[in-house]
């Protein structure tokens, strides 16, 4: 990790995309770029390790962060990744309690990093900032009921169907999508192990429902995949 030096313009401009702080006023976005520092990590580096005391919040500005949690037995679950302007870690931060989990950068990344006591300052004046923030963990938590939904109850093929959907839906519902990460990041982030998600994958690639090309997919019928994503058998 190394911290470096940004344009106060250029933290003002990150402040005011997240979503925690796009109702601030711009004197309060200067006010708080001023408390903010900018840190940098290579891939594989860590922003902070479930359990750590959480002394503040992290902002992923640019690159990809993982969050996640291992099992007894080295297992990880994948938790969310980030991937634009978003707050990460902010409910151990609010609550003063340790991380709950580990924040690891993916790719090169940039995070904006401000101090708890800052923050709580901020919020003390600003609550509507209480407001917002409630507004991303509700968001937050339905996404999570949807995993553990799908972790209990849904086969491999479905969980996997899903994806590709909500992928290609970002996408602007485009039939040729990219996938971000590798296909071990992605078992992770589906709770379960790369060799079960390369079958699940040949099996829809077989039966014509996608067609494969490294990270490149191709949803050549929506229609069987969603019949999939709803919980149809592969």
């Amino acid at each position: 990790m190394k911290r470096i030096t940004v344009p106060i313009e250029e933290r003002m401009q990150w402040l005011g995309d997240c979503s925690l702080f796009d109702e601030l006023p711009p004197d309060m976005i200067r006010g708080l770029a001023d408390l903010c520092s900018v840190r940098s990590y290579e891939a594989g580096e860590i922003l902070f390790r479930e359990g750590e005391r959480a002394d503040g919040l992290h902002i992923v500005a640019e690159g990809q962060v993982k969050v996640c949690r291992y099992g007894m037995d080295g297992r990880e679950q994948i938790l969310h990744i980030f991937e634009g302007v978003d707050p990460c870690g902010e409910v151990a931060v609010f609550e003063g309690g340790a991380y709950p989990a580990t924040a690891e950068a993916m790719a090169p990344s940039r995070s904006l990093f401000i101090l708890r006591s800052d923050f709580q300052s901020l919020a003390e004046k600003r609550p509507d900032l209480l407001l917002n923030m409630l507004a991303v963990l509700s968001r937050r938590l339905r996404r999570f009921v949807d995993m553990i939904d799908d972790l209990s109850l849904k086969e491999v093929s479905t969980r996997l169907a899903r994806h590709l959907l909500e992928v290609s839906r970002e996408a602007g519902g485009r039939e040729e999508i990219e996938l971000t990460t590798s296909k071990i990041m992605l078992a992770a982030r589906l709770g379960t192990v790369a060799e079960t998600l390369s079958r699940t994958f040949a099996r829809m690639q077989r039966r014509g429902v996608i067609e494969v090309d490294g990270r490149r997919v191709i949803l050549r019928n929506r229609s069987a995949l969603k019949k999939l994503a709803e919980g149809d058998k592969l």
